[in-house]
């Protein structure tokens, strides 16, 4: 199974991370998980991967998952429930031969993206902003928004619903969702050249399970489903419109 370019990392390890780090929040939390999701976002094929994910806090310091890879960064309290923060992470690359469907398109190469963020902890609520750019020429920038309600919770277990909504700009639609002539050419005729505009990414509706198995471990599980926005869908890159997304995670803070 060739799985080198999965389409949802983003909030799929964030999430999985966050069940043990919302938490402990001034501690460490490391641990390993298990995901699945399509190949590329909008391919109707799908893989599994597993990742590690880090989590900590010392101060105004914090590495955690933000924009795809693990990130560092600085935040700071505007008061006991409103933070604000910026970041430096880490994107995946996009190979043409991922998939099928993308034969004949441009490589997206690994790079480094530079954001801000502000979250906002309402009581049993979460709600987080954010907008990232790539470092890389052309590869444009996009903005998050994350909203998340813990419905049940005891000493040991949590359940939380939530949704993501991602808007991109121009040249970041166009990276992932846009054909260009030479594209559509070298494809053999399977694509057609296509150039989108600014606008909605996709939005994503999940659920999220968190136990602790003791002191210091804890399981996590996350299970979703992701739908492109219009600019998105009409790329001839999408062979489907949503697709599910899921995975179990293990870990260890102290």
């Amino acid at each position: 199974m060739h799985v080198r370019s999965l389409a949802r990392p983003c909030l799929l390890i964030t999430l999985l991370a966050a069940g043990t780090g919302q938490a402990i929040a001034q501690q460490t939390t490391v641990g390993a998980g298990l995901g699945f999701m399509p190949k590329y976002e909008g391919a109707d094929s799908y893989g599994a991967r597993p990742y590690p994910f880090l989590s900590h806090r010392n101060g105004h310091f914090f590495i955690a998952p933000k924009a795809g890879q693990p990130a560092l960064g600085l935040q700071m309290n505007l008061s006991e429930n409103w933070t604000i923060g910026t970041y430096a992470s880490l994107s995946r690359s996009r190979k043409a031969d991922d998939a099928d469907r993308l034969h004949g398109t441009d490589d997206i190469d690994r790079h480094g993206n530079v954001g801000v963020f502000t979250a906002l902890q309402l009581g049993r609520a979460h709600l987080e902003a954010g907008y990232y750019q790539a470092l890389k020429n052309g590869y444009g920038g996009n903005a998050v928004l994350d909203l998340s309600y813990r419905v049940w919770n005891n000493q040991r277990s949590s359940v939380s619903l939530g949704g993501e909504f991602k808007w991109s700009n121009d040249k970041a639609m166009r990276t992932y969702f846009g054909v260009r002539p030479h594209e559509a050419a070298a494809s053999n005729g399977q694509l057609r050249a296509y150039r989108p505009d600014a606008g909605f990414r996709s939005y994503s509706l999940y659920g999220q399970f968190t136990h602790k198995l003791g002191d210091s471990w804890s399981l996590q599980g996350v299970l979703g489903v992701t739908t492109l926005g219009r600019e998105a869908k009409d790329s001839p890159l999408v062979e489907k419109d949503s697709s599910v997304f899921g995975g179990v995670g293990l870990g260890y803070s102290f």
